[in-house]
């Protein structure tokens, strides 16, 4: 396992062998196969981590992205060893698929160059609207919520790789999170139980609290 940081060498030769396919293998048990993928990024350069799409899993109407290859390298984490990392994230099926494969290269771009992986809890923006037709803006990390907890981490011959769910957020959600701590925006979530895939929910009432 080697340790990337943003001015190094970020591919680690030989990773395109049984640990890519071993990763594969434990995204489709849980999420289903893959239909698509991306490996280019807008301006048609190649990306350090793909991106690519279940369609066809067990959630009725939702789609799954998730990055693959963002663990060729472990991430620093303060306090801690570095770790490797997968990003994930689950919208409805339709409209507000448009931008989400940018945006996860675009968020594992900024991974690999700061060589820092988020933390459980960690609130990513408010950065504006994640598309023009939602007033969500940031995104919570967070275990996955909807597969079973076997999927969390996917353990291959270098050690873990960490399955972490981006949950987007309302601006007013993110702030409360960062005034009061992500529990408590996390004991919300369970409270309300909100469908956190539909970019069109309502939010958290975070004022009442």
């Amino acid at each position: 396992m080697r340790l990337c940081c943003g001015n190094g060498d970020r591919r680690q030769r030989g990773w395109e062998g049984a640990a890519i396919t071993h990763l594969v293998e434990h995204l489709e048990q849980y999420l289903g196969p893959i239909s698509g993928g991306w490996s280019r990024d807008a301006d048609g350069r190649p990306a350090h981590a793909q991106v690519v799409k279940f369609d066809d899993g067990p959630l009725d109407g939702v789609v799954a992205y998730s990055t693959l290859g963002l663990s060729r390298c472990a991430l620093a984490m303060p306090g801690r060893a570095p770790i490797r990392i997968e990003l994930l994230m689950l919208v409805r099926r339709g409209h507000f698929e448009r931008y989400i494969p940018s945006m996860m290269q675009q968020l594992a771009e900024e991974m690999i160059h700061e060589g820092r992986a988020p933390l459980r809890g960690e609130v990513i923006g408010p950065r504006g609207p994640l598309d023009p037709d939602t007033r969500l803006e940031a995104f919570l990390v967070y275990s996955p919520y909807y597969q079973p907890d076997g999927f969390a981490v996917c353990e291959d011959v270098d050690g873990p790789i960490i399955i972490a769910n981006l949950v987007p957020l309302f601006p007013a959600e993110a702030n409360f999170a960062a005034t009061h701590g992500w529990e408590a925006l996390e004991g919300l979530l369970v409270e309300h139980d909100p469908d956190v895939d539909d970019w069109l929910r309502p939010p958290l009432p975070v004022h009442n609290h």
